[in-house]
């Protein structure tokens, strides 16, 4: 897992790691980000430990952000070695107090409650990352009145940053976007898989895309989190590539959070 955060709570989050970990292998190696007061984390935490590391991320660090959460193969190739070690109306609620939406947000915005039947795109037509971007932002101003080239540019802005793609055919793509006033989440599933700059050199054939507003931080996290822990169980990402229906993928989503 790779993190940036500001330097300042890098050793409170080292310490509650810790705890997270104990009694578990994992290590952790920082990079300072010259010219800001930020670093950069690389993380091998055990899978039993993530749900717990990542919360801890979300409450000590809220501006952090997660650029890759991949599963390690119990036997991995040569390319994982280089990657490990390398050189609607409920969408437009009224607007109170940010701090209260955000806490309000962070109680009832969750992946199983967000993901409808009507956000489950699949068999999409598209070639590559931009063409999709494309229809994401069209999808968004017919449902919600949201302007197409904001979601365009704030999808963008994230990859621009590094790609969301976490390897295993999944991304994650994700941004904060201007005039939205909830958060959306989608599934997307390319009608051939889609080259992404994944880490693993992998086309993507699953997608969860998050839009948040751009007030909310902790729930951006907190869904990302989510999204973590469902896809880093090679089960789930079996069973969701199988689902033929809209339905089946939005139950499978309450399933596992049950």
């Amino acid at each position: 897992m790779r993190i940036t955060l500001d330097a300042q709570h890098a050793t409170p989050l080292r310490r509650a790691l810790i705890r997270d970990c104990a009694g578990q292998p994992w290590t952790i190696r920082m990079t300072p980000l010259h010219g800001t007061d930020r670093v950069r984390l690389v993380l091998y935490l055990p899978r039993t430990a993530l749900t717990r590391a990542l919360h801890s991320v979300t409450h000590l660090a809220p501006k952090a952000e997660i650029a890759q959460l991949l599963e390690v193969p119990e036997a991995p190739t040569d390319a994982w070695r280089k990657l490990m070690h390398p050189g609607t109306a409920h969408a437009l609620a009224p607007v109170g107090p940010r701090g209260l939406r955000e806490e309000v947000s962070r109680d009832k915005d969750t992946l199983a409650r967000l993901l409808i039947e009507d956000h489950v795109l699949l068999g999409v037509d598209v070639a590559d990352r931009e063409s999709l971007f494309a229809k994401l932002g069209e999808f968004l101003e017919h449902r919600y009145g949201v302007e197409a080239a904001s979601v365009v540019a704030g999808l963008a802005a994230r990859e621009a940053l590094g790609s969301t793609a976490l390897g295993q055919g999944v991304a994650v793509p994700h941004g904060q976007i201007k005039g939205l006033q909830e958060a959306l989440v989608l599934y997307a599933r390319p009608e051939m898989p889609i080259p992404f700059d994944a880490p693993d050199g992998k086309p993507v054939t699953d997608m969860v895309v998050l839009f948040v507003p751009e007030w909310a931080n902790m729930t951006h996290l907190h869904l990302l989190a989510e999204v973590a822990e469902r896809f880093c169980d090679h089960r789930f990402r079996e069973q969701l590539h199988a689902c033929g229906r809209p339905d089946a993928v939005c139950r499978l989503f309450a399933d596992f959070a049950a």
